[in-house]
């Protein structure tokens, strides 16, 4: 065992961290985003939060990937490097772990983590590929006691929170419609847009109704209305041939809100002053630049898991979001509109990433 955590960093517990799968979210995803247009925060990995955190050390990695898991070492200094995950966490102890398996994986690879005493688990999303598989995942780590976040990072964005308290305090109005889109199927990418929708929302869904984009075997994107209570309507266009990229536009009573990756936000207000009601622009209030989403995620899960609570992305809300995806599916097959709760559990959606290794 490679020795105890809890040396200090002024007065504050340093937590031993250990990443399983050495892929692009877990490390290389930052050179994508570093030139790309819009606002990208740093760090976007799992590894970058770790190293960036005051409260985390890094100190291993797993990957059955020999070319990968020495490609990662180099890159961010990290020495201690294991073929097999069950070798790394019995030899290291770590006390928090990442989970960056592909989806399939993430069941076995996960519950095994939350078995062998681990305080604090970071998952990637989507949770799962059924429903089923989630609800085993979520007794699991109730019944190891294990405090776990899922990786939809716009929850942590500040834009997002932003935004989320211009609504909830009457900025828009009453809200009555979103128009919501997004890339990369209705499983890896589509659970990212649904957990923020919820989390804008304050609410859940009722039914979906909608359609897969033809041609993809794995992981289609999705296209259709998600129905939220007092007649709230979402329409999505979460597909591979959708030009906007993530971007959503909230309509309310009284204005609306326009985001997005390559969008800054714009915040608009009827105003009703002259004969007709105008649209005027306003100053978009809050901070949408500072600490990134991934690094508020990290800091909200030791948080978590040192003095209770749950994190801000939880496994249930992950449930939540999976059950979305899968009844855009299940819509597509019956053609008709899927009412929530879904009650099949055992649904698959097939990953598209990492057929042969982690994603």
């Amino acid at each position: 065992m490679a020795g105890e955590a809890g040396s200090d960093r002024g007065g504050r517990r340093v937590w031993r961290a250990a990443i399983i799968g050495c892929g692009r979210i877990a490390d290389s995803i930052e050179d994508e985003v570093a030139g790309a247009p819009g606002r990208n925060l740093l760090p976007f990995s799992h590894a970058g939060a770790y190293q960036r955190a005051a409260r985390t050390e890094l100190v291993a990695a797993a990957d059955p990937n020999p070319e990968r898991l020495k490609a990662f070492g180099a890159r961010r200094g990290v020495s201690r490097l294991y073929g097999d995950y069950r070798e790394m966490l019995e030899r290291e102890a770590p006390d928090v772990v990442s989970v960056c398996v592909p989806t399939r994986a993430h069941g076995d690879v996960a519950i095994d983590v939350a078995a062998r005493g681990v305080k604090a688990i970071f998952l990637e999303k989507p949770i799962a590929q059924s429903l089923a598989e989630a609800d085993r995942m979520i007794e699991a780590f109730r019944r190891h006691g294990v405090t776990v976040a899922v990786n939809h990072t716009r929850t942590w964005d500040p834009l997002y929170g932003a935004i989320r308290r211009l609504i909830a305090e009457g900025g828009i109005g009453v809200v009555h419609s979103v128009a919501a889109h997004g890339r990369e199927g209705a499983l890896f990418g589509g659970t990212h847009l649904f957990d923020l929708l919820r989390s804008l929302l304050a609410s859940e869904p009722e039914w979906v109704c909608g359609e897969l984009e033809p041609g993809r075997v794995f992981d289609p994107g999705a296209r259709g209305v998600i129905a939220f209570p007092a007649g709230v309507r979402v329409y999505v266009n979460a597909s591979e041939a959708d030009p906007v990229g993530f971007e959503i536009d909230v309509v309310g009573t009284e204005g609306r809100i326009r985001a997005g990756n390559t969008l800054y936000p714009e915040w608009w207000q009827v105003d009703r002053s002259g004969a007709r009601p105008a649209w005027v622009r306003r100053a978009f209030p809050g901070v949408i630049d500072g600490r990134s989403g991934m690094l508020s995620a990290v800091e909200d899960l030791l948080d978590c898991a040192e003095h209770g609570g749950t994190p801000a992305s939880s496994v249930e809300d992950a449930r939540a979001d999976l059950e979305i995806a899968v009844a855009f599916h299940l819509s597509d097959r019956s053609g008709q509109r899927v009412p929530l709760p879904v009650t099949d559990g055992a649904f698959v959606i097939e990953d598209r990433w990492g057929r042969d290794a982690s994603a």
